[in-house]
């Protein structure tokens, strides 16, 4: 069994790992500003399982056309977006919509009702997903980097 390098392991999953949280980062933020949660969450729910199997399925197809293995971990980064969006989606579409407009009605800006409001009601969701993130780059890594071994 072939040890893999710490120095060959991080890049690859750090950029996994942010360009897979600035996706749910994006898919979060286009929830709450637009109020089509219920519209991302279906698409989510139906995009979640292929593109979590093709992401860790990414480095044996492209592997044969040589493909670099910094992109590949960025295309797998977005291929998890769906798999860390969901669990706080979920959270965050059960929510009363009345909340906000509550909040602004009493004279909380964008910040305060981000750092108020929603932080601590996603605050569990957004753990979940960062633990699932870091386990989903983790292992998309090694298998990039077990795909590209000779």
């Amino acid at each position: 069994m072939t040890v893999l390098p710490l120095f060959l392991f991080v890049p690859h999953a750090l950029v996994m790992a942010f360009t897979g949280i600035g996706l749910a980062f994006a898919v979060l933020s286009i929830a709450l500003g637009t109020h089509q949660g219920q519209k991302l969450h279906l698409l989510l729910m139906l995009t979640v399982l292929p593109a979590t199997i093709l992401a860790l399925c990414l480095p044996f197809i492209a592997t044969p056309f040589h493909a670099n293995r910094l992109l590949l971990s960025c295309m797998q980064g977005v291929l998890i977006g769906p798999a860390i969006s969901l669990w706080p989606l979920t959270h965050l579409k059960s929510a009363p919509s009345v909340w906000t407009q509550t909040a602004q009605e009493l004279g909380a800006n964008r910040a305060a009702r981000f750092r108020l409001l929603w932080l601590p009601l996603l605050g569990s969701s957004l753990t979940v997903s960062l633990i699932l993130t870091c386990v989903l780059s983790a292992f998309g890594t090694v298998l990039l980097l077990k795909a590209s071994l000779p």
